[in-house]
């Protein structure tokens, strides 16, 4: 448990973080992937441009705890939620950013994969599950989020930065 509160704590006091996330979310019959450059704070949430495809590359995001607004020249990116209308596939950064700096950590410990946070946002029907696969340096490499049991988002996540400021957040929203 004391790696996953280092995690948070340096979390926290780097003011949040960056990286990119190759996405997978799974609505069953259909598998839709893509990429997104991310940034996160505690206080403001998370930007995110799609990187990938080319077709929808340039789309921005921001998703804070109030709301969300999306930027786009021409292109359009509309997926519909999963988890019963509780996760939107580009709320993805938010939720990974808010589940490590705040939300209930409810296992953390070595698993088959490597080394492996689980956090939960939300209560009963509400609840997701959050878990995080850590490199030996304690970076977040990968992801899965699961509502009722079912895996709906996952991510490689890549280039992870501490240090994410509010100001470079705020840029262009």
């Amino acid at each position: 448990m004391q790696r996953a509160l280092d995690f948070r704590t340096a979390l926290l006091q780097s003011g949040g973080c960056q990286f990119q996330a190759a996405v997978t979310a799974d609505y069953g019959e259909q598998i839709f992937e893509f990429t997104l450059d991310c940034a996160y704070t505690p206080e403001n949430g998370a930007k995110m441009t799609v990187v990938a495809p080319e077709s929808i590359a340039g789309i921005t995001a921001v998703v804070t705890p109030g709301g969300a607004s999306i930027e786009y020249d021409g292109a359009s990116f509309a997926l519909g939620k999963l988890a019963g209308g509780h996760l939107a596939p580009m709320a993805l950064p938010e939720l990974l950013g808010r589940c490590w700096c705040s939300e209930y950590i409810l296992a953390a410990g070595t698993s088959q994969d490597g080394w492996r946070l689980t956090c939960v946002s939300g209560y009963d029907s509400d609840e997701l599950r959050v878990d995080t696969w850590l490199d030996d340096a304690g970076q977040p490499e990968y992801c899965e989020i699961s509502y009722d049991g079912q895996m709906l988002l996952r991510a490689e996540l890549t280039a992870f930065q501490l240090g994410q400021t509010t100001e470079e957040l705020h840029e262009n929203t």
